[in-house]
């Protein structure tokens, strides 16, 4: 698989601006709807958490929205990137059906153009922590890197996932259930510090843990990526083993995708 996303990244760096573009174009609005609803999402919790539940204390010092804000973001990309990855071969059936085209490239697809998409949603966290006062770090730099893992670990269950959806279509709801329970079990607006050990053993045990807490790091924290060599060792062992069961699965599936598609 590696192979084939070397081999064909340049077939799926224009795939993905296409992707980007065609989900511009399908409204009026276009991209302002792409871009406002997490906004709006965002904007609802927030004002819900610290408006109502008074729940500033949750950051200590550092103003709720900055906390909570780069939690929900990455949240946001692996939700939409890992989604429509699963459903990337119902929506490029059309591409399956091409003699000599390699559809191990479409999933890739959907994590790129959302990683596009992602990158606007970064300089927003930076513009909004410039309002509030918090100068750049070095450590932004490291979204580089937690992004690259979000991108890998979206891919790997989007590979497993695309693969059993031309056979099975309630693998869709299914994900969709999943990531919605997935989101109120990782620390996006609540705080880890709070539970207790073996609560927090278990709630460590999601991979988007690691992500979410990351991404805090970077722009809230200021704490260097290797700090936590236990989490980074977890996530990286999960995402390659779901990779593997992934790529295996979708090599020995793809010879019946012309079939069912």
């Amino acid at each position: 698989m590696i192979k084939i996303l070397i081999k064909d990244r340049k077939l799926i760096w224009e795939l993905a601006k296409n992707d980007c573009k065609a989900r511009f174009s399908s409204s009026i609005l276009g991209v302002v709807w792409t871009i406002l609803q997490p906004l709006i999402n965002m904007l609802v919790i927030w004002l819900v958490f610290q408006v109502g539940f008074k729940s500033s204390n949750l950051s200590g010092d550092i103003p709720f929205i900055i906390w909570y804000m780069p939690a929900f973001l990455i949240w946001n990309y692996f939700q939409e990137a890992t989604s429509q990855a699963t459903n990337s071969l119902l929506e490029y059936s059309y591409l399956v059906k091409k003699v000599n085209f390699d559809v191990e490239v479409i999933p890739p697809i959907k994590v790129v153009s959302n990683a596009l998409i992602h990158f606007f949603f970064i300089f927003f966290i930076i513009f909004v922590n410039l309002c509030y006062g918090k100068m750049p770090t070095i450590y932004y730099l490291q979204v580089i890197y937690y992004l690259f893992c979000t991108a890998v670990f979206s891919l790997a269950i989007g590979w497993l996932c695309s693969a059993i959806a031309p056979f099975a279509a309630d693998i869709s709801n299914i994900i969709s259930i999943i990531i919605q329970l997935g989101f109120w079990i990782t620390p996006i607006f609540w705080d880890p510090s709070a539970l207790t050990d073996t609560a927090a053993f278990f709630m460590k045990m999601n991979p988007m843990y690691y992500i979410c807490m990351g991404y805090r790091d970077c722009f809230v924290y200021d704490v260097p990526f290797y700090e936590h060599p236990v989490l980074m060792t977890y996530f990286w062992i999960v995402t390659i083993v779901i990779w593997l069961i992934g790529t295996r699965l979708y090599k020995k599936a793809k010879a019946h995708f012309d079939d069912v598609l």
